[in-house]
């Protein structure tokens, strides 16, 4: 285990690094803003509900991963050794801004995830047949938010504040 601990330290401070959070943050943010003006484009064109489910689902999925690494990164330090160090103040100030926004991704893509869900159901189950345009459009709202979370993440991350 110490081991194994000692060999991740180099990777995981690259990790916890703000500027790299705030690069992963801009990577996955790409994905986010442009499914949320595809799904809506297919909604308004009422195109079959296969794809834009996939896309939502499969942001979703994104943001709830995302949103758990985010909630880990004090975790991730303490495991790593870069607990305790000089800079301790400002690591924490960062590890609860982590925490909050990552957070907010993961609720956010569950209940995006949730919301396409319910069109995947047979309709024995659930029958929301003729109300996939609105559970595809609550996702994307949903999306929505969380773009704009990490967006104010990455100002945050960058800023120092």
């Amino acid at each position: 285990m110490l081991c194994t601990v000692t060999f991740l330290r180099a990777p995981l401070r690259f990790l916890v690094s703000p500027i790299i959070i705030a690069a992963l943050d801009l990577l996955i943010l790409f994905p986010m803003v442009l499914s949320v003006f595809d799904v809506a484009k297919g909604i308004l064109a009422h195109v079959a509900w296969e794809e834009p489910v996939n896309i939502v689902s499969t942001v979703a999925t994104i943001m709830i991963g995302w949103g758990v690494a985010l909630e880990s990164r004090e975790v991730i330090r303490k495991v790593s050794g870069h607990h305790g160090r000089a800079d301790e103040e400002r690591q924490s100030l960062i590890d609860g801004q982590c925490n909050s926004f990552g957070v907010a991704q993961l609720v956010l893509g569950l209940f995006a995830e949730i919301s396409v869900a319910m069109i995947s159901l047979p309709d024995r189950i659930i029958n929301v047949s003729g109300y996939e345009g609105e559970l595809l459009g609550v996702s994307i709202v949903l999306i929505s938010i969380g773009a704009l979370i990490q967006a104010r993440h990455i100002v945050l991350l960058l800023t120092g504040r």
